[in-house]
């Protein structure tokens, strides 16, 4: 094997494309129910994580670059998760 298959982007990919294959098989199946919406959404998050530190190269940032990468990031779950909730419960669903 090549060390370049085993380079640091290969590795990422290859989480990023496992995270994918997770979601597809949660959004399919109904063993999580209720929960599907968050685990979808997180699993999203975590993506999004890997993909600014990693490929956008925000792991060399200034801190305060990177805490406002990891801000937006929990911000924009959240928001996503707490008004899907808002919404599911007005619809009486």
């Amino acid at each position: 094997m090549s060390g370049r298959f085993l380079s640091r982007p290969s590795r990422i990919w290859g989480v990023l494309a496992s995270l994918t294959v997770v979601s597809v098989g949660i959004c399919e199946g109904t063993l999580l129910g209720p929960y599907t919406t968050l685990a979808i959404v997180l699993i999203a998050a975590v993506k999004a994580r890997l993909v600014i530190l990693h490929y956008m190269e925000a792991v060399r940032a200034p801190g305060h670059w990177r805490f406002l990468y990891e801000t937006w990031n929990f911000s924009a779950a959240a928001i996503i998760v707490i008004g899907h909730y808002v919404t599911v419960s007005k619809l009486g669903g």
